[in-house]
């Protein structure tokens, strides 16, 4: 009786080696389960590209100003994606620099307007120290957020540079320069 009862014991629990794989499995399957859910189902490239500039380059900002900017080591011309999500958006950091762009996916007119207004405004609440100088390029976009003290000068800058060239050559890129001191 008492072997039976072992053995039914046993045959009740899981080995770990089972729990372990048990468990691989089912992450293996809710992380394709949601890389595919993100293919099929982009974010709105407008709100993805107001994130991603805050996330990405305004997040960077308290770092320089503080000096523990951990790109500011990198050689001069050197670039680094940090962030390429699945709306087709970018973040390219480089050591004085964070720039978003729509690169591999560029966004439609409307998504583009929406963008950038987003930017301005987060600008205005956010950003109150920078004031706007635009020069007039004949670029479709071009504005010009700067701020100017003693000792930085640094500022963001939004700009598509193609006018009258329609949506296939339309990127659109707002560049944070950072400041250096």
């Amino acid at each position: 009786m008492a072997t039976a009862q072992s053995t039914l014991e046993e045959t009740g629990r899981m080995k770990p080696s089972r729990i372990a794989f048990a468990a691989a499995l089912v992450l293996g399957l809710g992380l394709s389960g949601r890389a595919l859910w993100q293919t099929a189902h982009p974010p709105d490239p407008a709100s993805a590209y107001l994130a991603l500039f805050e996330n990405h380059c305004v997040s960077r900002l308290a770092k320089a100003q503080s000096g523990s900017d951990p790109f500011a080591t990198l050689v001069k011309n050197e670039k680094r994606i940090t962030r390429l999500d699945s709306a087709g958006l970018q973040a390219i950091q480089s050591r004085d620099i964070c720039e978003v762009k729509d690169a591999t996916r560029l966004m439609t007119e409307a998504q583009r307007d929406t963008a950038v207004a987003s930017i301005v405004a987060f600008i205005a609440a956010k950003l109150p120290e920078l004031s706007e100088h635009t020069d007039p390029l004949d670029w479709d976009l071009h504005r010009a957020f700067t701020a100017q003290t003693e000792t930085n000068n640094w500022g963001i800058i939004l700009m598509r540079i193609e006018p009258d060239s329609a949506d296939a050559l339309q990127s659109t890129t707002t560049t944070l320069a950072l400041p250096r001191g």
